[in-house]
């Protein structure tokens, strides 16, 4: 699980850094987004990058501030749900 959280962190950082952000912000897994200048519209641009990426739709739930406090608390929350999705299509035994 560790390894999925710091590949969908790597991701993210790419992302934002190359759209959401203005080129003067170094963007790191840590920073704080609003700090960083990512409004409401650049959230929707990264959940939506997200769907695209990683097959997965955020649920309305899991859309809290703590969750989209930073890149890295947006990959747990991620890895969290992609690994849940993961578990769930499994077959019984």
């Amino acid at each position: 699980m560790e390894d999925l959280r710091k590949a969908i962190t790597r991701q993210l950082c790419q992302f934002a850094q190359a759209n959401l952000v203005s080129e003067e912000v170094c963007l790191s897994e840590e920073t704080r987004l609003a700090e960083a200048g990512v409004d409401s519209f650049a959230l929707i641009e990264l959940l939506l990058f997200v769907e695209r990426t990683f097959g997965i739709a955020v649920p309305e739930s899991h859309l809290t501030r703590e969750n989209l406090a930073s890149l890295a608390s947006l990959a747990r929350c991620i890895a969290e749900l992609t690994g849940d999705q993961a578990i769930a299509s499994q077959p019984p035994r």
